[in-house]
């Protein structure tokens, strides 16, 4: 069963996880997730480290991304 996280409204979708190794050779535990971009609604991944303590994904597609840019909220 996969983990879903909300983050203002946006839905996340863990689909995976693997092993990588770190600088000090230890391995780190990281997570993939997907989600609609908020921009133009197709599904886009990222990674993140599953040990990280705060939860802010990227709400954008690669080809939207708008970094420091607040995402606006769609009219309903």
């Amino acid at each position: 069963m996969s983990v879903v996280r909300e983050y203002r409204g946006q839905t996340y979708r863990e689909i995976g996880t693997f092993k990588r190794a770190r600088r000090d050779g230890s391995m780190a535990t990281i997570i993939t997730w997907a989600s609609p971009c908020a921009e133009c609604g197709k599904p886009f991944t990222f990674t993140t480290p599953a040990s990280s303590s705060k939860f802010e994904p990227n709400r954008r597609c690669q080809k939207h991304k708008r970094p420091g840019q607040r995402v606006q909220e769609r009219s309903k």
